[in-house]
């Protein structure tokens, strides 16, 4: 009877300016009052504990050439829903490191007095030799 339950894996994707979603099909194992056992259509078996269904999750940890990707299982009528959260998952994600680059790139400009044309004005480098 449990044979016929699927579960969905969303995983979504951010790759520069390509945004995309997948979505791949487990089938249900077996089931206990813990956790699912279940299988990928190309035979691997992973372990969902039941409060894990529908969170998401960061499969980045960090920013790299342009990528970053969110994923979550859930039951198929939960499908947009989980959709919707990765997407706002990742617009947080992205406006967590622009906030954090403007905070580099304005320090930077403080420490070393760069002016809007990028060029230097008068600043006081200090070059350490011991590391």
């Amino acid at each position: 009877m449990t044979r016929n339950v699927r579960f969905y894996h969303v995983i979504g994707q951010l790759l520069k300016d390509d945004f995309k979603f997948k979505v791949d099909i487990w089938r249900l194992l077996i089931e206990t009052n813990r956790y699912y056992e279940i299988k990928h259509t190309e035979g691997t078996v992973k372990r969902i504990y039941k409060e894990k269904i529908n969170t998401i999750y960061n499969d980045t940890h960090h920013y790299s050439n342009g990528f970053l990707s969110c994923s979550a299982f859930c039951m198929e009528d939960q499908i947009h829903k989980v959709q919707m959260g990765i997407i706002q998952n990742l617009k947080h994600q992205v406006d967590n490191y622009m906030n954090d680059l403007l905070l580099n790139k304005k320090e930077i400009e403080k420490k070393y007095l760069i002016s809007q044309d990028g060029t230097f004005k008068e600043s006081n480098i200090i070059i350490h030799t011991e590391l």
